[in-house]
């Protein structure tokens, strides 16, 4: 067992990109060869970015009116004209979130079976306090457990989790995952999925499978290289926080719930570089890109009023929830920051989804998905 107590973890914030030496004088807007690449001239850095379809350079945030870098939107009203901002607009407000901010998490504990290959993603304490300090503003578990282990070991981590809450605890949480707390990330030869579960009380569980295999993610480095798997599974943790011990109206939609986890672990992990932001939001995504892309106006007025699970599984591909339901949250974080994940999560759940969305957005959800539905189709069959 490794345990660590967090008080305070604050990671300063500073933009990373690749460099590369300055060989002649730039200006903000000209054509540039290489996202993320930068560029020193007359005393300021300019880094190479994405603009709409062309790469141009980009001298910081005094810049930001000018052509090399798009507007970010500011509302519904302008979302469709500037969605080619949105994605900068949304990682931009949670770096500087994340160096505002410092974690709350107070206990942390990590356990390893007794037979499993340790994953190797080796500091799951730094992604975890990322994610509290993007979110820091908002109640963070106190107690975290994580248990990871293989699928020879899945014996001793449900005695773990039975050696940390009361019989009561464990019946509730192993109820609410059809009596398979531990073993539903595993399938008959390995194990490869992870949950976040907590207690009525507030103990927060993240469960990892830890695969001996592979078993071709595209997001497999990410995931299990990077810490993204832990950020997504503690933004859950983050989200059930914010409705503890209240009386829910709903389950919030499950765009919502992991849309915004499969957002908040690519934002919290790559929140020193836009580059690397793009790179892994390009590869969760690159199934849905492209002229034979599935996501139709059509697709997206169905995936839009879907409710639960039930409502439309069976006829579209499950793993939407996460990676289109990223970038419908990426809309959302664009205009109101990071908290905007939380903050639909908790109203939907107390208020109901469409009161919830109209509080915080000013606007009706039937007023609003049209324009997200555009918007998501049109930067999908343009590979953005």
């Amino acid at each position: 067992m490794k345990k660590i107590a967090i008080g305070f973890l604050a990671l300063v914030y500073t933009a990373t990109f690749l460099s590369t030496p300055a060989i002649a004088a730039v200006k903000a807007g000209a054509t540039c060869s290489k996202a993320g690449i930068t560029n020193t001239s007359a005393g300021k850095k300019f880094t190479c970015v994405k603009s709409g379809k062309k790469l141009v350079w980009y001298s910081g945030p005094d810049e930001a009116k000018s052509a090399a870098t798009p507007k970010s939107p500011t509302s519904f009203a302008n979302l469709y004209q500037n969605r080619n901002g949105i994605a900068y607009a949304a990682w931009k407000s949670t770096a500087e979130s994340i160096a505002a901010g410092k974690s709350n998490i107070v206990n942390l504990n990590i356990y390893l079976g007794p037979t499993t290959v340790a994953p190797k993603y080796k500091t799951p304490e730094v992604a975890l306090a990322l994610v509290s300090q993007a979110f820091y503003k908002y109640k963070t578990p106190e107690n975290v457990h994580v248990i990871q282990y293989s699928i020879e070991d899945i014996k001793w981590a449900e005695d773990k989790v039975k050696s940390i809450v009361n019989v009561n605890d464990y019946n509730q949480l192993n109820g609410q995952e059809n009596g398979r707390l531990v073993s539903s990330n595993c399938e008959a030869n390995d194990c490869f999925g992870a949950k976040q579960v907590s207690t009525n009380s507030g103990i927060a569980f993240i469960l990892q499978g830890v695969p001996k295999g592979s078993n071709n993610d595209p997001m497999v480095e990410a995931r299990f290289v990077l810490g993204q798997l832990e950020a997504h599974e503690f933004t859950h943790a983050m989200q059930r926080a914010t409705v503890s011990g209240q009386p829910t109206k709903e389950w919030p939609r499950v765009w919502i719930v992991e849309g915004s986890a499969e957002l908040a672990q690519n934002l919290v992990m790559s929140y020193k570089s836009y580059a690397e932001y793009m790179k892994w939001r390009k590869f969760d995504s690159s199934r849905l890109y492209g002229k034979n892309s599935k996501i139709t106006a059509a697709l997206m007025t169905s995936y839009l009023d879907a409710k639960y699970n039930s409502d439309y599984w069976g006829s579209v591909d499950s793993y939407y929830a996460y990676n289109l339901g990223s970038r419908i949250i990426e809309i959302f974080v664009a205009l109101k920051g990071p908290g905007i994940m939380l903050d639909l999560f908790r109203e939907s759940a107390l208020q109901g989804f469409e009161p919830a969305f109209q509080s915080l957005f000013g606007i009706t959800w039937a007023e609003a998905s049209p324009i997200i539905n555009k918007t998501i189709v049109e930067l999908f069959q343009n590979g953005e």
